[in-house]
């Protein structure tokens, strides 16, 4: 009897021991699998105080870091983290930028990244590289939007960066110059109308460039000027921001000695009371104000034209022309909104393009190795410039 009971519990014991055995086996983890690594690549884009919103290059660029940020969010592989930086304080935005530079840690994964692109929206921005250059690693890099060789030679020097810095501009400079001939034969076009209409005892002519304009339109019974007479509307002072496009010396260049070339400026200050409660409207309506004194000054002037160029108050410029009764001769630069009949031109460079084929090289290249300045033509500039070919034969 005593042998049987001990061959049952030997055996009992037998089958829990398999059945343990069986059910650690289960819960063993599947071998092989491995954590994602994540990306290691990052690019931090950095938009000047309050420049979001202008209807103009800094929403252009936006939109090529959202069209990025859906690239990556639907490819397979996460190689690449791309975010933005957009405050409305010069004292934030600095905060902010040293603390991404002191922290080169993928927040979602536990290690660093290899290599991080800062871009800089605003040439100006450069000067707050003196923040954080002791804080980039030997594989960090900075973009400069619209930086001049000069600038970026000074930077690259002053902050001890050299390869590192990089700008990125498209040329401006053909473009210019065509529009300079289109205000010569504008006004050309414009003064053979006035001369027509005002010619005594002799009927009108039937030729097709002159039947197509309302005898009663009032605009031709302002004498027009022998010269072309244009105001460029700049955001800052040339004092305060450096303008790389040279855009008066191509107008005096193109228009001769005997042109008007008016310059004017919303502010000769950078500073953060742009962007303080309240202050943005008051600028916005100083330059709503100044638009229509130009538009009135113009329309008692004869023909002039008005060349736009202001960044973030774009929108208030916009807004004028959108409800003016005056038919201006306006050029709109980087606006990007719809455009009315009453404007004349816009023009608009592809920084959203441009940025982000210069990302992508950067993201196949080795570190250090992208070329330090990067200056793209006419395949970036869209515009609406009409060809004038009425006056090109002799009435």
């Amino acid at each position: 009897m005593l042998n049987r009971l001990t061959y049952l519990f030997i055996l009992f014991t037998l089958v829990l021991t398999s059945c343990s055995k069986s059910d650690e086996d289960d819960q063993q983890p599947t071998p092989d699998v491995q954590p994602a690594k994540g990306a290691t690549l990052q690019v931090m884009v950095a938009f000047a105080p309050g420049q979001l919103g202008d209807q103009g290059i800094a929403d252009n660029v936006m939109k090529g870091v959202v069209l990025m940020q859906q690239q990556q969010k639907h490819a397979e592989v996460d190689s690449i983290n791309i975010e933005f930086i957009a405050l409305y304080s010069f004292g934030d935005t600095r905060q902010r930028l040293r603390a991404w530079a002191a922290e080169p840690a993928n927040p979602y994964y536990n290690h660093d990244y290899e290599r991080r692109l800062l871009v800089l929206t605003e040439p100006y921005m450069a000067q707050w590289l003196g923040d954080i250059n002791t804080l980039l690693r030997p594989t960090d890099e900075v973009l400069l939007l619209r930086a001049t060789e000069a600038e970026v030679q000074e930077a690259a020097t002053t902050y001890a960066l050299d390869q590192r810095l990089h700008a990125l501009n498209i040329d401006i400079g053909p473009f210019i110059r065509m529009y300079a001939n289109f205000m010569k034969e504008d006004l050309e076009m414009y003064r053979r109308i006035y001369e027509a209409n005002h010619e005594e005892d002799e009927e009108e002519d039937d030729d097709d460039w002159y039947d197509d304009w309302d005898d009663d339109d009032d605009t031709y019974d302002v004498p027009v000027p022998d010269h072309v007479r244009v105001y460029v509307y700049r955001q800052y002072e040339p004092t305060v921001v450096k303008y790389s496009d040279n855009m008066e010396e191509l107008l005096r260049q193109e228009l001769g000695p005997e042109a008007e070339i008016i310059k004017l400026y919303v502010d000769n200050l950078l500073d953060d009371g742009h962007y303080n409660e309240g202050a943005n409207n008051n600028y916005l309506e100083t330059v709503y104000q100044t638009t229509y004194q130009i538009g009135q000054q113009c329309y008692e002037e004869g023909l002039s034209y008005i060349i736009f160029d202001l960044g973030i108050w774009n929108t208030s410029a916009i807004r004028y022309m959108n409800i003016s009764e005056h038919s201006l001769d306006a050029l709109m630069i980087d606006a990007t909104t719809d455009y009315s009949p009453s404007f004349s031109c816009f023009m608009k460079r592809d920084y959203s393009r441009a940025l982000q084929e210069w990302v992508n090289d950067w993201c196949q290249q080795p570190a250090v190795t992208m070329p330090q300045i990067r200056t793209l033509g006419d395949d970036y500039i869209t515009h609406d410039i009409p060809k004038l070919t009425m006056i090109s034969n002799e009435h």
